[in-house]
């Protein structure tokens, strides 16, 4: 009876518990969530602890509306898969500033030069970047602070066009399970292009991400090392075992 009644226990506690699926990756299965290190945290130190949690944002609007909260990337079978979240989608209300600030380009490069490369997160196109643009001149940025400088390139400025790549944008209706203040709303990106595109893919050693908001109220920089293909293992694997059988015959 005893084991019975705790049994109830438990499935009832289960029962009561929040549900959220699982997220359904549209390009690529990155195999995790959405959500990354970058979320609810940024590397700038941004005045009453903006961008780390617990913060509760500034002038009462709360910091989810400003949170990028995840990057991932791919690259695999000849093509590069990139994902962005963030719980605004492609631009954040400022209800003190009674404004729009947009989300900012994705800029990647290689080797530690990430302002290489960029995409054009409004009409989803591929630039080789000549010149970008920082932060945006006005009210309820961090332009003329010393954020300016830390928050680095906010939109391309011009570049070579390689044309529009695949993409996707959907909003999650489950929302994130530790927002900081706000709705905990989920917005992601994804975008696929052919390596082939991009000749650096052919050999480095990391690939780097940057971006940030029109304002500069967060930034995500995140860096990948370099992983080979399988095909490229196979290749290694015939190899190493030609080698082997060589060296038994002598």
């Amino acid at each position: 009876m005893k084991k019975q009644i705790s049994l109830l226990i438990i499935m009832s506690l289960i029962c009561s518990m929040p549900a959220f699926a699982a997220f359904e990756w549209q390009l690529h299965d990155f195999g995790t969530g959405p959500f990354d290190n970058n979320n609810n945290w940024s590397p700038i130190s941004y005045p009453y602890n903006i961008g780390n949690l617990p913060s509760p944002g500034y002038l009462g609007e709360g910091g989810e509306i400003f949170d990028i909260e995840g990057l991932n990337f791919s690259h695999n079978n000849g093509k590069i898969n990139i994902s962005l979240t963030n719980s605004f989608g492609l631009s954040a209300y400022s209800s003190v500033w009674n404004q729009n600030l947009d989300l900012g380009d994705i800029f990647f490069g290689f080797n530690g030069n990430k302002y290489e490369y960029g995409i054009d997160v409004s009409t989803n196109r591929l630039y080789k970047v000549d010149s970008y643009i920082g932060i945006e001149n006005k009210p309820g940025t961090y332009y003329g602070t010393s954020i300016e400088a830390q928050a680095g390139a906010w939109k391309i400025g011009s570049g070579t066009d390689y044309g529009e790549i695949k993409n996707s944008y959907k909003y999650w209706p489950d929302l994130e399970l530790n927002p900081m203040q706000g709705s905990g709303d989920t917005y992601v990106f994804e975008f696929e292009f052919d390596a082939a595109l991009i000749s650096d893919f052919q050999n480095y050693n990391t690939v780097d991400f940057h971006n940030t908001l029109a304002c500069g109220n967060d930034l995500l920089e995140k860096s990948y090392s370099a992983v080979p293909e399988p095909a490229t293992i196979l290749l290694f694997g015939l190899g190493s075992l030609g080698l082997a059988a060589l060296r038994r015959r002598r």
